[in-house]
């Protein structure tokens, strides 16, 4: 377990700060944590979505890493909540508020983000591939999410090394497991697969690992119960059941 950091300017909300001095506290915090280890393992692992809200939440990160999450996703839009829970857990921290620029890539490394989630259709090509080419050049992964075969086209021409798969916007959920399972059969081997999971958590689980999937996001929907550590952990451990897991 790291010591609580204490806030940064970066923390605080400010985006006025210059670049120079951004990459400056980016470049003085340890190497990033190794995330794409963690989410194509042996098992299916677990991408835990923190409700940035709750009072409880460094508490949450501390469980979630117990239960053995390959990363915890946070809103970085939430002032204090990234560099916080990076330095409540050795989990890899997912910065969730999608990034587009050079300035909030760096602005999230700062905050302590080990990941970074792009949105491969809100991006022309050129900068889709400059974000995913800084990224890796810094020691982070960028996720880009994907939500049809468009999509995921660009995400490859681009030279993602991971994608985070989610069904068309608006889509019924039965609708929507059909378009995950469409988009999970045509991603390349050598590419890790995230998969957004439904709201019926194990059965989506268990569906999205036999489709291939490396890792599943649990959002904050499917964590709103009382006791979201117990959801982690149930799902954690089902992903690493011996009859799911991942030998590629």
């Amino acid at each position: 377990m790291q010591p609580m950091a204490p806030q940064s300017p970066v923390d605080a909300g400010s985006a006025s700060l210059p670049l120079d001095e951004i990459k400056k506290l980016a470049l003085a915090l340890p190497a990033p944590r190794a995330s794409l280890d963690t989410l194509r393992g042996g098992r299916v692992a677990v991408v835990a979505e923190l409700d940035p809200v709750r009072p409880d939440r460094h508490l949450l990160a501390e469980q979630y890493e117990r239960c053995g999450v390959g990363a915890i996703a946070v809103p970085s839009g939430h002032p204090g909540c990234v560099s916080e829970v990076a330095a409540r857990s050795d989990a890899p921290v997912l910065a969730l508020d999608p990034v587009s620029s050079g300035y909030q890539l760096w602005q999230a490394r700062a905050q302590g983000a080990d990941l970074v989630l792009t949105v491969a259709a809100e991006l022309p090509d050129q900068a889709l591939y400059c974000l995913i080419e800084r990224a890796a050049s810094i020691g982070m992964a960028a996720l880009v999410e994907v939500r049809d075969g468009r999509d995921l086209v660009r995400a490859l021409r681009a030279g993602a090394r991971v994608v985070l798969l989610r069904p068309p916007r608006d889509a019924a959920p039965a609708e929507g497991r059909r378009a995950l399972e469409d988009l999970l059969a045509i991603v390349p081997e050598h590419i890790v697969r995230v998969a957004e999971c439904g709201p019926a958590g194990r059965a989506d689980l268990i569906a999205c690992a036999r489709l291939g999937a490396d890792a599943v996001l649990l959002g904050t929907a499917l964590l709103s119960g009382p006791n979201p550590a117990a959801t982690v952990a149930s799902l954690a451990s089902m992903g690493a059941h011996p009859a799911l897991s991942r030998r590629r």
